[in-house]
């Protein structure tokens, strides 16, 4: 089994490229330890030398020449010329990085089952405590089911989930979203009741025929019921296909539509439902040895009228596989491109140190030549 063929493709643009200031060649800018040491070799005395000459007053006035302000400046305007010419050089510029995705959106309703029988403890799940260590501990059926349900959605942030919980009634408790954050934390608040409070559901039983239709409800599409807009999305980024997990643990037992009628409603959406059958499989006795505490045989019949597939899961190792071949067979497709453009800088640096060698040479052209 492969995901839709009908499914859509959407692009995923962040709206802020990442922008990073960088140089082509940051090895030149070494050379920029040149410029000071010039400098300083400039201002030391060179060989001292003398006319033998019995007397020099007549070249009293060619020997006082006074420092001029373009003699001082001439040099310096020389060195930030040549400095700014090797940053020139090391070709500063600005690097924007963008990343274009590409997805197929798949919509997933997880409907979850939150009747009694759910707090058995025949569960064993694989988790990590507090140092990060790998640790085996038993867990009730809800338990389970929430901690792979959880990291099952973590592993999906492209896709629209929603979650339905059912007893003796369905609840829709989320509508498709991509704020898994917010999925997470409700999903994390399902309890089931003891004799001081009632549970999160109060109305006891399995209704998963109208689990099926509640969730169906949220994954149809407007035209199918002759609505227009769309449940968050502008019509020509729906995704196109849409899927419900089921997880329970017992058989349909209330409800005013069947589970098999329910489905035979959801194909006709184009949805498909994945059941999976969670719990360890109890007899009382010989005398039970041919009843099942869970209806696998309607959960396939399910599967099969809507092209899904029935997962039976008796412990939590199961259960992880079992939606890790969900995550398999329908995956949203993801090309990712990395587009990074360059807006050279370096003709700033290059304008100036034009600009400031031009005026060196300028001013050392008005300093009056030495005589001789």
């Amino acid at each position: 089994m492969t995901a839709s063929s009908h499914l859509l493709f959407a692009v995923i643009t962040p709206p802020d490229a990442v922008r990073e200031f960088s140089f082509a060649h940051p090895e030149l800018l070494f050379l920029l330890l040149l410029v000071p040491l010039l400098l300083l070799l400039r201002r030391r005395s060179g060989s001292a030398t003398c006319v033998i000459h019995p007397s020099i007053r007549f070249a009293a006035s060619e020997l006082s020449r006074p420092a001029t302000l373009a003699g001082r400046l001439g040099p310096i305007l020389m060195s930030l010329a040549a400095a700014c010419l090797i940053v020139a050089l090391a070709q500063p510029r600005w690097l924007n990085h963008f990343e274009e995705k590409t997805v197929k959106c798949i919509d997933i309703m997880v409907a979850c089952d939150l009747s009694g029988s759910m707090g058995e403890e025949d569960m064993s799940i694989t988790a990590q405590d507090p140092y990060g260590r790998r640790i085996r501990r038993t867990v009730d059926r809800l338990t389970a089911a929430k901690f792979v349900i959880n990291n099952f959605i973590d592993g999906r942030p492209h896709d629209r989930v929603g979650l339905v919980a059912f007893a003796g009634k369905a609840k829709s408790c989320s509508p498709l979203t991509l704020d898994h954050t917010l999925v997470r934390y409700i999903l994390e608040h399902f309890y089931l009741g003891d004799r001081f409070r009632p549970g999160y559901i109060r109305e006891q039983g399995t209704a998963i025929g109208t689990a099926i239709v509640s969730a169906a409800l949220r994954l149809r599409d407007p035209e199918d019921v002759g609505e227009k807009g769309d449940q968050g999305l502008p019509e020509n980024e729906r995704a196109k296909s849409k899927v419900i997990i089921l997880v329970t643990d017992g058989v349909s037992n209330m409800g005013s539509i069947s589970p098999q009628d329910a489905a035979r409603e959801a194909a006709k959406l184009g949805i498909k439902i994945f059941p999976i059958g969670i719990g360890q499989d109890r007899r009382l006795s010989q005398y039970t040895a041919n009843i099942n505490s869970i209806d696998e045989e309607s959960l396939k019949e399910i599967a099969a009228i809507t092209g899904g597939q029935y997962y039976r899961a008796s412990s939590g190792n199961e259960l992880m596989k079992a939606f890790s071949d969900i995550d398999r067979l329908e995956k949203s497709d993801i090309k990712q491109r990395a587009v990074t453009t360059v807006r050279e800088l370096f003709y700033w640096p290059l304008a100036l140190g034009c600009l400031l060698l031009a005026l060196s040479i300028l001013l050392r052209s008005l300093r009056p030549a030495p005589a001789p």
